[in-house]
């Protein structure tokens, strides 16, 4: 049962009806999120800010709350009906972990929209569970002395035990903790000035006339780190009129490493939902020939509509499987944007359902997608032209293995370990082997693994 309406525009049920949405149908927390909220002031600014938090928080601490419920229901959480589970995980959460709302408003509200649900007695189980929550506080998250170094990460970070163990052999405890505590933490608000309408010091002052204040990000000269947001983005003259895009700092940085000229054929595959693809026309200065390539016509719209609204005329778009050979000679690119399709473990605070959403055999299946990826779009490269291969997560299988595994059989193809392209301040994020790795624990950027190939 999803409720519609009026109903809706309360903050506490459409946060339900989003975690229940992301449970039952493995949704896209983040689209979902989008859609509710909609592109205007159906809420007001506070309470779309407690919808994001419930449903965000809910979701990075889900496997701590399903602690505290073990500990205070009478019978296993698998024997609860899920929308029942949903709605438990999201009370839990407000009484642990959140001092906006009063225990018994938070109660009271939680036991109201279990009723509204129509299961059987779930009003009672509610109040009864989240009374006891309440009255025992976070002590119910205390976790036994004796644990592993990966059980003890895992339970006091809520991650899955099978990522803090991998985390653990490539980074040790230390690195690993911090990553976690990390992921826990709200991602940072960036956006990326359009540079074909207006230079990053004028939108600036532009913005504060809008009541936005910013600051200019440490690595990339394009990046503007949101520090108050007083309505919607897209609600925002600025926006509407394309003077900027959202973009985490770590992407922005990877479509500059390409090192683009105006004038090149670029192939800009997996482009959806276009950041790189439309970065990368700024940098061209909208001279040249952009193909954005997506094999999902759904997500590709979101790319165009992205070039009409920063008014960019050197992209096309073609809805085209990547994967499936196609009859050569074909005429070359300059450059070539893999942003592959990956498990997304560098961007688990922007996306907390990947926790969840991801199994330890989606790194392999990944990592085989990603060398068909990067066998089909190696012939359609120039001599001298450079393929730049990236993925927000560090698993060895998806970058490095990917890698060296496709230039171990393709000899014409070498990989470049300059840091030339990137902006002075940024070239440190390249190690000896001409690897880019962002981490947003060191770097306060989303997880970004990159690499460039040459073709001889």
């Amino acid at each position: 049962m999803e409720v519609r309406g009026q109903a809706s525009a309360d903050p506490r049920r459409m946060a339900w009806e989003i975690l229940w949405r992301t449970h039952r149908d493995d949704a896209y927390t983040d689209l979902l999120l989008d859609s509710r909220l909609g592109r205007g002031p159906l809420l007001p600014a506070e309470d779309r800010r407690l919808v994001r938090e419930l449903v965000l928080g809910t979701l990075r601490w889900q496997q701590s709350l399903d602690l505290v419920l073990s500990r205070v229901c009478h019978r296993p959480l698998r024997r609860l009906h899920p929308k029942l589970l949903v709605l438990l995980r999201m009370g839990v959460y407000q009484l642990l972990f959140l001092d906006r709302i009063p225990d018994y408003a938070a109660v009271h509200e939680a036991v109201q929209l279990a009723r509204s649900l129509g299961l059987p007695h779930a009003g009672g189980l509610v109040n009864a569970v989240l009374r006891e929550v309440q009255r025992r506080g976070r002590e119910l998250l205390s976790l036994e002395r004796e644990l592993s170094p990966e059980d003890r990460i895992a339970q006091e970070t809520s991650h899955p035990r099978w990522m803090v163990e991998r985390w653990l052999e490539q980074w040790g405890e230390e690195e690993t903790r911090a990553l976690c505590e990390a992921n826990n933490q709200p991602p940072p608000l960036v956006l990326r000035c359009n540079s074909l309408k207006i230079t990053p010091e004028q939108l600036v002052h532009l913005l504060e006339k809008e009541g936005v204040r910013t600051s200019m990000t440490s690595y990339s000269p394009d990046g503007l780190l949101v520090q108050e947001l007083p309505r919607p983005i897209d609600t925002l003259q600025a926006f509407r009129e394309g003077y900027f895009s959202v973009q985490d700092e770590a992407a922005q940085l990877i479509s500059r490493w390409l090192q683009v000229e105006p004038g090149q054929r670029v192939l800009d595959a997996c482009a959806a939902p276009g950041g790189k693809g439309t970065h990368i026309a700024q940098l061209m200065k909208d001279r040249g020939e952009i193909l954005s390539v997506d094999i999902h016509p759904s997500r590709l719209q979101l790319v165009e509509s992205e070039v009409r609204r920063l008014g960019i005329r050197c992209i096309r778009l073609k809805v085209e499987d990547l994967c499936r050979p196609v009859p050569l000679p074909l005429e070359p690119y300059d450059r070539i944007m893999l942003d592959a399709p990956c498990t997304g473990l560098g961007v688990i605070r922007r996306h907390p359902d990947i926790k969840w959403r991801r199994r330890p055999q989606d790194v392999k299946e990944l990592a085989a997608l990603q060398r068909a990826l990067l066998e089909s779009l190696a012939p359609r490269l120039r001599p001298g032209g450079v393929l730049l291969f990236a993925v927000c997560t560090h698993t060895p299988e998806e970058t490095l293995g990917v890698v060296e595994a496709f230039l171990k059989e393709n000899r014409q193809f070498r990989l470049l370990e300059s840091a030339e392209g990137l902006p002075p301040a940024a070239q440190i994020l390249v190690d000896s082997q001409g690897v880019f790795r962002t981490f947003p624990n060191r770097h306060g950027m989303d997880g970004f693994t990159a690499v460039r190939i040459q073709r001889c």
